[in-house]
């Protein structure tokens, strides 16, 4: 995914290793980017901030 094109709120779906608990088909909702690059992104799922690496993620198509 192309660095600096989220926009918050922006719908995302998660590509990366699975792990417990972690629904494919809920969508997660892009808050920021982290301070320190482009390289991690926050994003809420499920009502709660997460740390993700950006290339665990792909914009979500509404298709």
């Amino acid at each position: 995914m192309a660095k600096h094109t989220l926009k918050s709120g922006q719908l995302l779906k998660y590509i990366g290793k699975t792990w417990k608990n972690l629904h494919i088909g809920h969508p997660l909702k892009f808050m920021g980017y982290e301070e320190n690059g482009f390289a991690d992104i926050w994003v809420e799922y499920q009502g709660k901030l997460m740390l993700l690496a950006i290339k665990d993620v792909e914009t979500l198509s509404m298709a």
